[in-house]
């Protein structure tokens, strides 16, 4: 998938407006619509419902509706934003993004305001229909789909804002962003072929490209760069990568062409191709819901709060998505054109970098929490269980001796030092080729 139609994407799943604003345009059309029915169909059925409602009274049943919709939609909102405040201070702020992420509350949101924008357009209307009973049956049907909508959003609000359902939502992020970084059928061609790279870089002149923006880099299209350097046949390193802050004037780019005539073209269009923006996510940046879960369970273990349990759904999440690239081959660093050159030297998260982004944070994190530490081993261990790559084992192992020696000597020598050494031998054992 292209790089800016995911940051895109992304931009419409984490904005408030795009659904409200699409379901308060089809309760205008409706209302259109169901006035349109009212001039040419007229019901007629004497023993219905409504044969006896006069216009007077079919107008004050929809605007007691649009009064009530509005009413109700207000608290709603309210409902949202003391969410999203319980949510910032209890969780950190960095969660909130996953509640933007979120459909029930701007579907609920959306169902009101188009709700009322079908009264409003529907009481406008009035002086042009006779019998407005089609009008009159769509105004009820959106009556009671906004309620409906409201009672799911209640629910769905109330479980939300427990620990365990934010943990797993961004656990489920992350499981999809590191399966996707592994697809490697999609995409750019990919290798680790270097020394390729280093071949067609003979000969040519290097010029430093710098960075004019200040921020955070949300996605990079790598295919449009490749296409790019096709285009005018040099070679570019790409220092940067998606989560990355930059530094307008550092450079970012290293291009390697045998001239300087078009240096400063490929310059703009280099730059057209990598999004900045001012917060990170995680189209690209495998580490951003890495971040999230480990700042959830630092709050856990913090004194203030005392919540091991939490602590330990990240650690179970963290090693649901790591079993998932965990006997995977990553894609790798070089990036080839159409014809198989290859065009880009790029920086690419590695299976290493990614554990020690998770397990060190959560050793430093647990200071000798026996809980912690042995659902950390044992995590360790299943990871084990998944894959005989002998590089992959030894990255596991090296951090289940970071974390026996992470422990005080107190504890080793207590009663829980038996469950401790048994799971880090349990490990020696799994990871030993």
């Amino acid at each position: 998938m292209n790089s800016r139609f995911a940051y895109l994407r992304e931009r419409l799943r984490t904005s408030l407006w795009p659904i409200p604003a699409a379901l308060c345009l089809a309760g205008g059309v409706t209302a259109v619509l169901m006035l349109w029915l009212d001039t040419r169909f007229q019901i007629t059925v004497d023993d219905s419902p409504w044969s006896a409602l006069g216009n007077d009274t079919v107008q004050r049943v929809i605007a007691v509706i649009a009064g009530s919709i509005i009413g109700v939609g207000g608290v709603a909102f309210s409902i949202t934003m003391v969410a999203l405040t319980l949510t910032s201070g209890q969780y950190g702020p960095k969660i909130l993004r996953n509640f933007l992420e979120d459909r029930t509350s701007k579907v609920t949101l959306g169902l009101f305001l188009g709700s009322y924008a079908y009264s409003l357009i529907t009481l406008s209307g009035f002086t042009l229909v006779e019998t407005p009973r089609f009008s009159l049956l769509g105004a009820l049907a959106s009556a009671f789909a906004a309620l409906f909508a409201f009672v799911q959003f209640m629910h769905r609000t109330a479980t939300d804002l427990q620990a365990d359902q934010i943990v797993q939502r961004i656990g489920r992020q992350l499981h999809h962003t590191l399966s996707d970084m592994a697809d490697v059928k999609h995409g750019p061609r990919r290798s680790d072929d270097t020394a390729h790279w280093r071949r067609a870089t003979r000969g040519c002149r290097r010029f430093e490209l710098a960075a004019t923006q200040h921020g955070y880099v949300q996605a990079i299209d790598y295919q449009g760069l490749s296409r790019l350097c096709a285009k005018h046949d040099c070679t570019l390193m790409v220092r940067a990568r998606a989560g990355d802050f930059l530094i307008g004037g550092l450079g970012a780019f290293s291009v390697y062409a045998a001239n300087q005539r078009e240096i400063e073209g490929i310059l703009q269009e280099t730059r057209r191709h990598v999004v900045v923006g001012p917060v990170r996510t995680p189209v690209q940046d495998a580490e951003h819901a890495i971040s999230q879960l480990s700042q959830l369970a630092a709050r856990a273990l913090s004194p203030g709060i005392n919540d091991p349990g939490t602590a330990i759904t990240c650690i179970d999440w963290f090693t649901r998505a790591l079993a998932e690239i965990v006997d995977r081959d990553l894609p790798g660093c070089i990036v080839s054109d159409d014809e198989g050159n290859p065009r880009l030297l790029i920086r690419t998260p590695r299976f290493a970098g990614l554990a020690k982004a998770i397990y060190a944070p959560m050793r430093q994190l647990a200071d000798a929490n026996i809980a912690v530490c042995i659902r950390l081993l044992e995590s360790l261990c299943s990871l084990a269980e998944l894959t005989r790559r002998p590089e992959r084992l030894a990255v596991l192992q090296q951090h289940g001796d970071l974390i026996l020696d992470s422990l005080q000597d107190e504890v080793r020598q207590s009663f829980d030092a038996r469950d401790i050494q048994q799971r880090y031998r349990r490990l020696r054992a799994r990871t030993s080729c």
